[in-house]
């Protein structure tokens, strides 16, 4: 596999055995490294009943106001937004128009996906946070982001980015705060909802259908969904309109019921595999993977015209918002594991890069998250696996992440000790990359001991070669391993006294404060470069902080006085880890609460002032709102760790902590003092 270039490290993944990291001298720019391309041109679909919504988007369009329509299920948001872009095609002195649908909460990943569609690049590379803003404020675009589930302060950082775009946002809450206008997208009005329905039944509505026509369309408020579906319970199933009018009054959704009620086995086993990899666009031969049918793309169609898929391209997909409903009613047709084993099979053989391996990576996203919730652990660890080639190369580091989380819990649940040597070597390796230096030497420490304990060679060199880039200056690890195989064989009183002071120097060592050679040299860090954080990094300077990390931040690192310094994104962050990242950033912080949280957690930031990205001065104050329920005890405060201690920095969730190793397995990486 090509290597991604990320900052100042090259960056691989050894076949079987996870990620090798190197440091490069230098790296051009990212602006020589991409350059602008054109996207796809979009299909207009059509669309009835919404022209004021269309007018009102064209207007913000024109302003470059941000606009969101926010929805239920079923509403036609989708199909709106698309046509909204489509439209604005050559308009508007916008040459380029983007379609993108928001993976969850995973900003970084969406800022990728629009760095993805916007610029072209002869080479594997990977943005980092600061190189994806500087490029994205360049653009001058039309841009739809649908299903988006973030916050206000993610939204509005979001934004902030895109200044110089048009953005238009679908959502099922309002999303924008005060930064833009928010639209209710409300049902079908009368007239057009009889038009869709008299459409999807390919003939006119007769006199005596159009009273139980109006009754059924108020019956489901207007949604187009129902309505089609309506449609094709008239038009296949032989079903009444009066009849559906009667039931829909007292449940809509009963349409959804009676729709896949009626479908032929491979119909049912076609949708139950959209139902598996809810939320994404899947093309028909990965359909048939997870589905292990034949002939998917028939079965998809008859679904997209009862209503059941939607379609985009030749790509079809569940919305995720009906994914646990028709989960549900699909058990007995859903094969978790077989579909599990097939699509991992088939991701593992194909090439990472092509189209068809993206989207089946969605499909694995989707699944492992599912199986973790049954506690299918096999198929759980399988998916992990299958996805992570495809995640790492197209840049998608949050969904990777969360993946390798997954299949940490599944080695871990399991007791399968080379998987999770595998997965702790990667969250390791991810740390490093993130510039979060603790993390990363507590799991690739683990891994290495692992590795060891079960005589894998070739994986233990591999975590040793990317432990030894947090090593201090003059302190190799080899020397290190060679002393604690002294201290092991050191016996009685002598050995638990080599032990215990073998324990503190491994700290300090990991710390850069056992041997006076000062902290370990930071991800990206040289000698003579990396002294400030800026948001364009120069040749050689490449910062390599992610999601809820500081840039270039850290004990590595200082700030030169009066030169500015990006304010980091710490929302979401417990509050405390958020101090201590402005702390480290050279910056004070400030704490404030709310009980209006939205999806942020109880005791986490929800909003940071200034922004995200916003160049201060150092010791500039960024005032932190953290979230504080009536209902539970006050959150952590925000203040640092006393000067005494190294500063904390962002962990990977606790439940991807690996267990403390035993005090015999410590030793193996204590540096004794001489």
């Amino acid at each position: 596999m090509s290597a991604v270039l990320y900052g100042n490290l090259s960056i691989e993944i050894v076949s079987g055995q996870g990620m090798r990291t190197e440091r490069i001298a230098r790296r051009p720019p990212a602006g020589d490294l991409l350059r602008p391309g054109r996207p796809e041109p979009l299909p207009k679909p059509p669309i009835v009943g919404r022209e004021q919504q269309l007018a009102d988007a064209q207007s913000a369009i024109q302003a470059r106001r941000p606009l969101g329509f926010h929805a239920a299920c079923g509403y036609g948001k989708t199909t709106l937004l698309r046509h909204i872009v489509a439209s604005a095609s050559g308009q508007h002195g916008a040459p380029q128009c983007v379609y993108l649908r928001a993976d969850q909460d995973r900003v970084w990943d969406l800022l990728q996906q629009l760095v993805a569609e916007l610029y072209r690049s002869d080479r594997p590379v990977k943005p980092t946070p600061e190189e994806c803003a500087q490029l994205l404020g360049q653009m001058s675009a039309v841009i739809a982001i649908d299903d988006v589930t973030a916050g206000p302060d993610q939204v509005g950082y979001l934004l902030e980015l895109l200044r110089g775009c048009s953005v238009v946002i679908g959502s099922t809450r309002p999303v924008l705060g005060q930064q833009g206008t928010s639209q209710d997208l409300a049902g079908l009005p009368s007239d057009a909802a009889l038009a869709v329905l008299a459409d999807h039944l390919g003939r006119p509505l007769t006199s005596q259908e159009i009273p139980a026509a109006q009754r059924l369309a108020a019956a489901v408020d207007g949604q187009p969904l129902h309505l089609t579906q309506a449609a094709a319970l008239v038009r296949e199933g032989g079903h009444a309109i009066e009849s559906l009018a009667n039931s829909a009054k007292h449940d809509p959704d009963i349409l959804d019921r009676l729709s896949i009620s009626v479908l032929a086995e491979y119909d049912r086993r076609t949708l139950a595999a959209l139902a598996l990899a809810a939320g994404a666009l899947l093309p028909a031969a990965v359909v048939a993977v997870i589905g292990q049918i034949s002939y998917a793309g028939e079965c998809l169609e008859s679904l997209h015209r009862r209503g059941l898929a939607e379609q985009q391209h030749d790509r079809f997909g569940l919305p995720a918002c009906k994914a646990r409903s028709y989960r549900q009613m699909l058990l007995k047709d859903l094969q978790l594991a077989a579909s599990a084993r097939e699509l991992s099979s088939w991701l593992i053989a194909m090439d990472p890069s092509v189209v068809e391996s993206q989207a089946a990576a969605e499909a694995a996203v989707s699944l492992t998250g599912y199986a973790a919730e049954r506690g299918d652990w096999a198929a759980v660890a399988q998916l992990a696996r299958a996805a992570e080639a495809v995640l790492f190369t197209t840049g998608r580091w949050e969904a990777w992440h969360h993946s390798l989380s997954h299949g940490l819990n599944a080695a871990k649940a399991t007791g399968d000790r080379a998987d999770e040597a595998f997965f702790c070597h990667q969250l390791g390796s991810f740390a490093f990359c993130q510039d979060h230096l603790d993390d990363a030497a507590r799991l690739l420490g683990h891994a290495l001991e692992l590795r060891e304990h079960i005589g894998d060679r070739d994986g233990a060199g591999l975590s040793r070669h990317n432990l030894r880039l947090l090593e201090p200056p003059g302190a190799p690890l080899p020397r290190a391993r060679r002393r604690a195989r002294v201290a092991r064989a050191l016996a009685g009183g002598f050995g638990a006294l080599a032990l215990a002071i073998g324990t503190i120097a491994v700290a300090s060592a990991l710390r850069g404060t056992g041997d006076g050679s000062g902290p370990a040299t930071r991800v990206g860090s040289t000698a003579s470069s990396r002294t400030t954080v800026s948001p364009t990094p120069g040749p050689g300077q490449g910062t390599n902080a992610g999601p809820g990390s500081n840039p270039g931040s850290g004990p590595a690192q200082g700030t030169s006085s009066g030169r500015p310094v990006a304010v980091p994104y710490v929302i979401g962050q417990p509050g405390s880890k958020a101090g201590a990242t402005l702390t480290n950033a050279g910056l004070a912080a400030s704490d404030s609460y709310t009980s209006t949280c939205g999806s942020i957690g109880n005791g986490d930031v929800v909003s940071e002032s200034p922004k995200a990205g916003t160049l201060v001065q150092p010791g500039s104050v960024v005032t932190i709102t953290v979230c504080r329920l009536a209902t539970t005890s006050p959150p952590p405060t925000t203040s640092p760790p006393p000067t005494t201690s190294p500063p904390a920095t962002t962990s990977p969730p606790a439940t991807i902590s690996p267990p403390v190793a035993a005090p015999a397995a410590t030793v193996i990486t204590i540096p004794l003092a001489g």
